[in-house]
């Protein structure tokens, strides 16, 4: 009797120790909170996982009334295949995907903040042998970065100040 009881109780007090130190599943837990909640979001090759992530964050669709606080603007989006690993017998073991992506925002037709650059970098086994499966996977790689670069731009804006700073000019 015992015994199932302790069976019982093992899980529940593993979730509470867990939750007591902070620990939460991607996507739950503390929410970014944005200076601005209502943003013109120019993305490029970003613009729907951009607009995922900003919908995830603010909780809203992307209409605004009015005019837009803020934009974001994806100012470059660079990638680039390369042979990672090579076997003694000359053949690809491994690719290596880099993606850099340089993003802006603005309020008010002024540069708000610093330039953001995010460079996400993955691999991808490779076997002459599995050709097909291959493109496939490579596509999926190519859109998970996407995605966390998008994700990691809207983290970043979390982290703007308030108002722009205004520099003096001499």
């Amino acid at each position: 009797m015992m015994i199932l009881m302790i069976k019982k109780l093992a899980p529940l007090c593993a979730l509470l120790m867990l939750s007591a130190c902070g620990f939460h599943l991607k996507g739950m837990g503390t929410h970014t909170q944005l200076p601005v909640q209502n943003w013109q979001i120019s993305g490029g090759a970003l613009q729907e996982s951009l607009e995922n992530a900003m919908r995830h964050v603010l909780g809203k669709r992307l209409i605004f009334s009015g005019s837009p606080e803020a934009e974001i603007r994806v100012l470059s989006v660079d990638t680039k295949k390369d042979i990672y690993v090579i076997t003694r017998a000359a053949r690809i073991n491994e690719y290596l995907f880099s993606m850099r992506v340089h993003a802006q925002a603005y309020r008010d037709g002024k540069a708000w903040g610093e330039p953001m650059q995010i460079d996400i970098k993955r691999t991808l086994p490779y076997s002459d042998r599995e050709v097909l499966g291959k493109a496939e996977e490579e596509s999926t790689i190519w859109h998970e970065m996407q995605t966390d670069a998008s994700e990691q731009i809207v983290r970043r804006l979390a982290f703007l100040p308030t108002y722009p700073s205004t520099t003096a000019e001499p």
